[in-house]
Formats: C-alpha cells, sequence, structure tokens
C-alpha cells in the first residue's frame, strides 16, 4: 500500500525524522502587515562563492600584513625628578624652542635654595631665564621674576660670564617656566604681565622602551 511523505515520518524515531529547511519553514509562514517591503533587510545576501557577505565585510578597511591603520599609543611614563627634567632641556637642544640653546645650570643668585635653574640664549640671543618644578607650578612666576631682577641687578657679572658668546644686552631677558601643570590663576596673571616675555610650558612624561620620555607642550602665548 502506498504511503505519503508525511505517513512515512510518522513512523520514523523522533531523532531521525527530516527537518525541514530554515527556507521552506520561514517561507510557509506568512509575514504579517507591512514586513514583505522590508523582508529583504533581514535576508543575508550571498557573494558568488555563496557565501554570506555582511556590511560589516563590505566596510572592512584593507591592511596590508604588518602594517597598521591606527597611531601608536602613549602611556603616562614614571615619574621624573628635577634633576632629570633639567637635564633633558639641557642636553637636548632646542626642546622648548627651536635654534634655544642652554649656556648654564643652577646660577647662585643670593640666597642657598635660589638658584636660577638654567640660563640660555634664544634663537635671537635673548637671554632667557629658565625655572622649572616637578609640582603644579604656581610658585615658578615668583621664582622667575626674581631670578629676572637678579640678571638685570647684575648685568655686568652675566656679560663677563658670558663674554665668549654673543649676547643681545639691548633686551629684556625673557622669562621660561616648565612645569607638569600650571592653574588658570596663573596663566591669567601672565597674560597680564606686560614687562618680560614670559612662557609657560607643561611637561608630560611618556612610557618608553628604554624609560620615561618628556613631551613639551606651550600653555601660554608671551607678549610682544
Amino acid at each position: 500500500m502506498p504511503f505519503d511523505a508525511e505517513s512515512r515520518s510518522a513512523n520514523l524515531p523522533g531523532d531521525e525524522v527530516p527537518a525541514s529547511p530554515p527556507s521552506v519553514a520561514r517561507a510557509a509562514r506568512p509575514l504579517g502587515r507591512g514586513l514583505e517591503d522590508v523582508s529583504h533587510l533581514f535576508v543575508p545576501q550571498t557573494t558568488e562563492a555563496g557565501a554570506p557577505a555582511t556590511r560589516e565585510a563590505s566596510d572592512r578597511i584593507p591592511v596590508r600584513p604588518g602594517t597598521r591603520a591606527g597611531a601608536a599609543v602613549l602611556r603616562p611614563g614614571e615619574p621624573i625628578t628635577r634633576d632629570q627634567l633639567t637635564a633633558t632641556i639641557r642636553e637636548c637642544q632646542g626642546a622648548l624652542e627651536d635654534n634655544m640653546r642652554v649656556i648654564d645650570a643652577r646660577i647662585p643668585c643670593g640666597g642657598p635654595r635660589d638658584d636660577m635653574d638654567l640660563l640660555a640664549l634664544d634663537r635671537a640671543n635673548q637671554l632667557t631665564i629658565i625655572d622649572v618644578e616637578i609640582a603644579p607650578g604656581d610658585g615658578l612666576l615668583i621664582r622667575g621674576l626674581s631670578h629676572l631682577d637678579w640678571v638685570v641687578r647684575n648685568v655686568a657679572i652675566v656679560q663677563r660670564m658670558y663674554q665668549g658668546l654673543t649676547i643681545d644686552g639691548s633686551r629684556q631677558p625673557r622669562i621660561i617656566l616648565v612645569a607638569p601643570r600650571f592653574s588658570p590663576l596663573l596663566r591669567n596673571a601672565v597674560r597680564q604681565i606686560t614687562g618680560p616675555a614670559v612662557m609657560c610650558y607643561r611637561y608630560h612624561g611618556v612610557e618608553l622602551s628604554s624609560g620615561t620620555g618628556i613631551f613639551f607642550e606651550p600653555v601660554g602665548g608671551e607678549r610682544e
């Protein structure tokens, strides 16, 4: 006696009953109102080889083996000391400004703990006082102005100390302050100074394979 497909499936064990293909099962159920117009958005498209093609695959940026599409990620380095900071500025001529060269360090200015950290010449041969701090630098402005006063009052001594260098004595020395950060209050005060040119540089310690590197960032403009 002939059997149809349904009767044969009814006599098979549960794990041997052939499952209907997903496409057949979906096609057997009518879509709700309005879904016919958007149903194609949910059906995976296939490539010529029959593999599903996704939007992410079409938008993916090709990257050559061994190359990177992104930039390097920098991480904070270990804290540095004041000696390391001053040594970096002294050894890396032009670290703060192009063609700036440090000519001396730890210049005594009267008090036992009032040494000028660095003295430099900028590209115009103008004397530049550089004071640094590894803590927030709000106290640096007073130090810098005090060192400027010492240089102005002892200009003859300064000229004898560095008589082998070309120094533009017609211009008042500049002040550069270097610290990990400056408060808005100090930056506002610097902008109101109309006498000496004062520039603030914030430094960042960056982790390197050989230790800690330093990145200098200007945070205040000097008046011309």
